[in-house]
């Protein structure tokens, strides 16, 4: 598992990315895996898998150039996305929460004509870092998104920056299709193989990255696939294979396939579908009991379907009608699915139906199991001896004092320090290495305290932004008790050069050239070498044939028709 997590550093993988000689300064802060509500409901009569959460910030600031009345020392956020990672045993989850920018990219004076968007490469970039880092062995690996048109999400009042260039609904899918397509073609396209070869694959040798593949999945509520095509790159040629796909991949990761849809939905926070799950199951005859009240519970008095709802096909169908999908706006759920060579085989547990006793009962014909009596408790006897409170001496308790605090933040060292917490580094749940930690890691009430500081601040003007991220990044410093906390790294892409070297090692330069259309006239006043120019006031008109004069051939002239010769 670690030969797959090893690569380049993060800050290693930015500098690659962004425009020569541009300098970003980043911020990164993220929480240790911690125990989170399931994203999938358990199937009834099941227990939900245990499911960990681990959540990064990374923030991307600029330092202006040089203006009146601004000092050279300013720094302004440019750019904040929040990547949620849910690990179970069997499943790796990045979804991508929020990303926003501020307009102000201007003012680092670099052009687009080096190589696109600084703010796309940092986004590709920080998602495939954390999705390569967080692989595991015989695990798939899935990034999940909502492309959703907002004007603001983590800056509030930027949408005032008349330079902050909000994109629509259909750029914005536009926009997340290529930000990940890089991310599917570092790894190889789906080949369709036979049971026999998958069967050998999984008894050879273990697989590195280099083996994984990757495939990319689009869904637009209310859109026909064949409509959905022109969202996501086309394959380079027309016999190529598809990279992408207009559907979803939601069978191939949810954890019980035959389970009813309530159970192959994911509940991500903030999410248009999130919300529709939680409307349908008030459908359910035992919605409000103590086994559906937390969440990703399961139903005990019924088989978990839906009244209206019936499949995952009516699901999204019922989606193209919902306000966040139906208001002028189109929503775009994008995936992109790692599989790796020789998946894991499930593991299943006592309290958990195997696919095998899911698969034999149709979701129509899936009867609750009747209640069960409750047993009756019978009191345990305490084995503490009772403490005489009537008369005599009064007793001594002594208070009972916690060995470690979960709301103490730390700093995390990188790939040879300790731990920021006691939560160890892998376990059947998770894998978190430490070189793939933020710079501060903090616990969860840190980091959402954290997270509320930038939500309260300003960025409509220049000034205000300015303010703004140094309350921020002196906040922050208070919360991880750390003076400096940030990492500046210098592009170093190149714009693509016009200048090729041979093998000889002579550059040569490649210059095109276009044909121009021969013209009447010529512009006055110009001349060029080996053409002859006429001057100005003469145009050239094309010369008159004389009746019976031509170059070698014999003509009738003016008047004269040539009579068919008599017999």
């Amino acid at each position: 598992m670690a030969d797959i997590a090893t690569g380049p550093s993060l800050y290693d993988l930015l500098a690659e990315a962004l425009p020569n000689d541009a300098a970003f300064t980043f911020y990164h802060y993220s929480t240790p895996p911690t125990k989170s509500p399931p994203l999938f409901a358990a199937p009834p009569h099941a227990k939900p898998e245990r499911t960990y959460c681990e959540s990064h910030t990374l923030a991307a600031s600029i330092h202006p150039i040089a203006s009146p009345g601004a000092a050279a020392s300013d720094e302004i956020l440019v750019l904040a996305i929040e990547v949620l990672v849910y690990t179970t045993k069997h499943l790796t989850t990045i979804f991508v929460s929020k990303a926003d920018s501020t307009g102000y990219l201007s003012l680092l004076g670099t052009g687009r004509a080096q190589g696109g968007s600084p703010l796309k490469a940092i986004c590709g970039t920080f998602v495939s870092w954390l999705a390569k880092e967080r692989q595991r062995e015989g695990r798939r690996t899935v990034v999940s998104l909502f492309a959703r048109a907002q004007d603001q999400y983590l800056f509030p009042a930027s949408i005032e920056n008349k330079e902050k260039h909000v994109l629509d609904d259909k750029e914005l899918v536009r926009w997340w299709c290529k930000v990940l397509d890089p991310l599917v073609k570092q790894y190889k396209e789906e080949e369709a193989k036979s049971l026999s070869e998958r069967l050998s694959a999984a008894d050879g040798p273990l697989a590195s990255s280099a083996d994984f593949t990757a495939k990319g999945y689009l869904v637009i509520p209310g859109f026909e696939p064949n409509d959905t095509l022109r969202y996501y790159t086309p394959p380079p040629a027309p016999n190529a294979p598809r990279r992408w796909a207009a559907s979803h991949p939601l069978l191939q990761i949810a954890p019980y396939p035959a389970a009813p849809p309530r159970c192959l939905v994911p509940h991500f926070p903030d999410d248009p579908k999130a919300r529709f799950l939680d409307e349908l199951d008030d459908e359910l005859p035992d919605r409000g009991t103590d086994a559906m009240t937390k969440e990703g519970g399961t139903p005990s008095r019924s088989n978990g379907q839906w009244k209206s709802v019936k499949t995952l096909d009516q699901f999204w169908e019922f989606m193209a009608f919902r306000q966040e999908c139906s208001a002028g706006r189109i929503v775009g759920f994008i995936w992109v699915v790692i599989t790796p060579p020789k998946p894991s085989i499930p593991e299943e547990d006592e309290n958990e139906p195997s696919q095998s006793q899911l698969s034999s009962f149709s979701q129509e014909t899936l009867l609750p199991s009747p209640p069960s009596k409750p047993k009756k408790k019978t009191p345990k006897k305490s084995r503490r001896r009772k403490v005489n409170t009537e008369h005599g001496p009064i007793p001594l308790v002594l208070p009972k004092i916690k060995s470690s605090s979960s709301n103490v933040s730390t700093v995390s060292t990188g790939s040879t320090g300790a731990a920021a917490t006691t939560a160890p580094e892998m376990t059947a749940y998770y894998w978190w290495p430490a070189n793939s930690r933020g710079t501060v890691v903090f616990s969860l009430k840190n980091y959402n305290r954290a997270h509320e500081v930038l939500l309260q601040q300003n960025f409509s003007t220049r000034a205000a932004a300015t303010r703004s991220t140094r309350r921020w990044k002196e906040e922050v410093a208070v919360l991880g008790r750390i003076d400096e906390w940030s990492k500046t790294v210098v592009g170093r892409r190149k714009p693509a050069s016009a200048t090729a070297v041979p093998a000889n090692g002579a550059p040569v330069t490649l210059v095109a050239t276009r044909k121009r259309k021969p013209t009447d006239a010529s512009v006055p006043g110009q001349s060029s070498q080996g053409a002859a120019m006429l001057g100005e006031g003469l145009v050239r008109k094309k010369p008159k044939v004389e009746a019976g004069v031509t170059d070698g051939a014999n003509t009738l002239g003016a008047g004269l028709v040539r009579k068919k010769p008599k017999k």
